[in-house]
């Protein structure tokens, strides 16, 4: 199956491989890990998830060029699938 590239579902992505990187520890990390591990490259589409991920604080990160990022405790819950459907954006 195709990796969907929703904002959405990318910040999702980006919320398991951040957790999978620091666990519960909220570090930053340095966005070229994190495409690496994603197996992806720093694209537009990687940008708009980016800040999808930033508005819906899921991820603590700048405005685009994004060169860190760090998980928030919502993003925690989130790559947990621990995060409450009330809380999600529908869609």
């Amino acid at each position: 199956m195709a990796k969907s590239v929703q904002p959405k579902h990318i910040a999702l992505r980006i919320c398991k491989t951040l957790h999978e990187l620091t666990g519960e520890d909220l570090h930053w990390v340095d966005i070229d890990v994190v495409c690496g591990r994603l197996d992806e490259d720093h694209t537009k589409e990687l940008n708009a998830a980016l800040e999808y991920a930033r508005e819906h604080e899921l991820l603590a990160c700048g405005p685009v060029p994004v060169r860190s990022v760090m998980l928030t405790h919502r993003g925690v819950l989130a790559a947990r699938g621990k995060f409450k459907k009330s809380h999600r954006e529908s869609g």
